[in-house]
């Protein structure tokens, strides 16, 4: 799966209330997703504006005009990617977007403190040797 924002969980359209100006956010259903690909354009644009849910972009505030260009094509490395799952909520999916990001932090970081532990080893056999040799 690519990682851009039509297959990502926090694709998000946003509604206001014309006579209170509450907010209302929800999520960009599997049907209106397919919709991007086909049109090439935005398919919810009469009701909604488009976002990411996570405040990375918002539909009109950016520099792009295009909006398939901005969902589908532009490569986001610094996003809160998480693929969708029809029918999770917002909440859940925020969850367990920082649970996978802390894990793979936390795999890096294992990472790099058993290669330090594979260096610390080969030092000390490397220093036994010289002794062993002086010795002999």
């Amino acid at each position: 799966m690519k990682r851009n924002c039509k297959n990502c969980h926090f694709l998000s359209k946003e509604y206001v209330e014309d006579n209170t100006g509450r907010r209302l956010n929800f999520a960009v259903s599997e049907g209106e997703r397919k919709q991007i690909e086909i049109q090439k354009n935005n398919p919810i644009k009469e009701y909604y504006s488009t976002e990411c849910h996570m405040g990375v972009w918002r539909e009109g505030a950016t520099k792009k005009d295009n909006f398939f260009e901005l969902v589908v094509k532009q490569k986001r490395d610094n996003c809160f990617f998480f693929p969708y799952q029809a029918d999770m909520l917002f909440q859940a999916a925020e969850v367990l977007q920082k649970r996978e990001q802390d894990n793979k932090e936390l795999k890096q970081s294992n990472m790099y403190t058993r290669i330090g532990l594979w260096v610390a080893t080969g030092a000390l056999l490397l220093n036994a040797l010289i002794n062993w040799l002086r010795i002999a």
